[in-house]
């Protein structure tokens, strides 16, 4: 089943000295930018399919697993072959 990301702590844009929250299109991004940087080591595969009538963008990380820390926040481990 899906599950939503828990992270405490938000990614911040500074600019001329302020910080804020990053525009939905700095996200996106973001993630892109992210999601090439893991391709480069691991490869990643890309998707587009639909959840309840919605459009959705899957990206799957080969070689890792989401988990969960001692305090709920959400996880990206790599697995190693021996595992």
């Amino acid at each position: 089943m899906a599950r939503r990301i828990v992270r405490p702590g938000a990614i911040q844009v500074q600019r001329r000295g302020v910080s804020r929250l990053p525009h939905l299109s700095e996200a996106l991004s973001l993630v892109l930018g992210a999601l090439g940087t893991l391709n480069r080591s691991s490869g990643v595969r890309t998707i587009n399919t639909e959840m309840n009538g919605q459009p959705v963008a899957l990206a799957m990380i080969e070689g890792a697993l989401f988990g969960e820390d001692t305090e709920g926040n959400t996880t990206l481990d790599e697995i190693t072959n021996g595992e």
